[in-house]
C-alpha cells in the first residue's frame, strides 16, 4: 500500500503542469546565463578582476583612513599604484610572449632534432604511428609539429595582447570601484529598510571577508611559489625566467590543474633550450622538487581550508568557468564559487544546496 502511494504522488508530481514549467524555466535560465556570460566576457571579466583586486587593497584602504588620510588621496594612491602595476606587469608578459614567439623557428627547429634523434635511439620500441612515413595518412610527430607550433605560439601572442587591453580596462574599474566602496553602506541603508539592509550588509560583509581571506593566502602563497622558480631558472640560465615565475604565480590561483600547466610550460622550454641535455632534465628535476614541495608543504599550511568547498565543486567550477572565459574564468572560479555559495547560505530557499557544496 505505502509503495502505490508513493507511485501515485511520483506520477502526480511528474504529470503536474507547473512542474515541468519549472523545469523548463530553469533550463532558459541557465543556457541565457551561459550564453551571456559569454558574449559579455569582454565587460564581466575586466570588472571581476577590477573588483577582486580592490578586495585586495581594501585593508589598506582601511588603514590609511584610520589615520585620518583622506578618501580622495587613498583612492588616487591605492589605484594609482594597482594600476602601474598592472600595466607594467602586462606590458611585461606582453613583450616577452612576443620575444618567444620570434625564437620560434629556432624552438621549433631544436624540437624536431630531439624528435629525430628519438627515432634513432629508441628505433623499433617506438610503436607504428610514430614511426609512419610521411607519404602515409598519419602523420609524424615532427611534420604534426611544424604545422602547428606557429599556431600556438601565435594564439599565445593574442592572449597576452588581450590580457594586456583587458587589465588597462580593470584598472579603470578599479579606480571608480575604490571611490564608491566607502559609501556603499550608506547607500544601501537608504535604498532598503533597516531590517532588510542589515541582512544584505551582513551577507555583502561574510563575502568581504571569506574574499580577503582567500585572496590575501593565495597571493601569498603564489609569491612562495613563484619566487624560487625565478631563482632556479635564473641561477641555471633559462631564457624568461621571470615570464615563467609570473606564469607560475598566477597558475596557481587554479586548483589542481594550475600546477600541472606552471610545470610543464617551462619544462618544455628548458628541454628545447638545452636540446634534451642532461643539465635540461637536472633543471626539470629540480623544478618538480619546487613544486612538489610548495604544493604538499607551503600551499596547505598557508590556504588551510580558506575556502570551505568540496573538491568535487571546485572541480566542476574549474570546467565551467573555464569553459566560458578559458584560462581566465579557472583563475576566477574559486572566487566565484565563495561568493555563490555564501550568498545561497543567506537564502532560505537554497540553503540546502550550499550545504552539498560545502568541503
Amino acid at each position: 500500500m505505502s509503495s502505490m502511494n508513493t507511485a501515485s504522488r511520483s506520477s502526480r508530481f511528474w504529470n503536474d503542469q507547473s512542474t515541468f514549467q519549472f523545469l523548463a524555466y530553469v533550463v532558459v535560465i541557465l543556457a541565457g546565463g551561459w550564453w551571456l556570460l559569454g558574449q559579455l566576457a569582454i565587460v564581466l571579466r575586466p570588472l571581476l578582476i577590477a573588483i577582486f583586486l580592490c578586495y585586495v587593497l581594501l585593508p589598506s584602504y582601511s588603514r590609511l583612513r584610520r589615520r585620518q588620510v583622506p578618501s580622495v588621496v587613498c583612492v588616487i594612491l591605492l589605484s594609482g599604484s594597482a594600476i602601474i602595476v598592472i600595466f607594467s606587469l602586462s606590458m611585461f608578459v606582453y613583450a616577452n610572449v612576443l620575444s618567444l614567439a620570434e625564437e620560434g623557428p629556432e624552438l621549433q627547429a631544436k624540437a624536431i632534432n630531439l624528435i629525430k634523434e628519438s627515432y634513432r635511439t629508441l628505433g623499433a620500441s617506438l610503436p607504428d604511428w610514430m614511426t609512419a612515413e610521411s607519404g602515409t595518412d598519419t602523420k609524424r610527430p615532427e611534420v604534426y609539429l611544424a604545422e602547428t607550433m606557429p599556431g600556438l605560439l601565435q594564439g599565445a601572442v593574442n592572449i597576452a595582447l588581450g590580457s594586456l587591453i583587458e587589465a588597462c580596462v580593470a584598472g579603470l574599474y578599479l579606480l571608480f570601484l575604490l571611490m564608491g566602496a566607502e559609501r556603499l553602506p550608506m547607500r544601501v541603508r537608504r535604498a532598503y529598510e533597516p531590517e532588510r539592509a542589515d541582512q544584505i550588509l551582513h551577507v555583502a560583509g561574510r563575502i568581504n571577508s571569506a574574499i580577503i581571506g582567500y585572496l590575501k593566502a593565495k597571493c601569498l602563497s603564489s609569491l612562495i611559489f613563484a619566487v624560487p622558480v625565478f631563482l632556479l631558472l635564473t641561477i641555471a640560465g633559462v631564457k624568461f625566467a621571470l615570464l615563467w615565475a609570473v606564469v607560475t604565480f598566477a597558475c596557481n590561483f587554479i586548483p589542481y590543474v594550475g600546477s600541472v600547466i606552471a610545470y610543464s610550460l617551462p619544462t618544455v622550454f628548458i628541454i628545447l633550450q638545452f636540446e634534451g641535455t642532461t643539465q635540461a632534465f637536472v633543471i626539470a628535476a629540480m623544478l618538480l622538487a619546487i613544486h612538489l614541495i610548495c604544493a604538499t608543504l607551503i600551499e596547505p599550511m598557508v590556504i588551510g581550508r580558506a575556502v570551505g568547498i568540496s573538491p568535487l565543486i571546485v572541480l566542476a567550477a574549474l570546467a565551467v568557468w573555464g569553459l566560458i572565459w578559458g584560462i581566465l574564468g579557472m583563475i576566477l572560479a574559486v572566487p566565484l564559487t565563495v561568493v555563490i555559495k555564501i550568498v545561497l547560505e543567506n537564502l532560505q530557499e537554497t540553503q540546502p544546496i550550499a550545504k552539498l557544496i560545502e568541503e
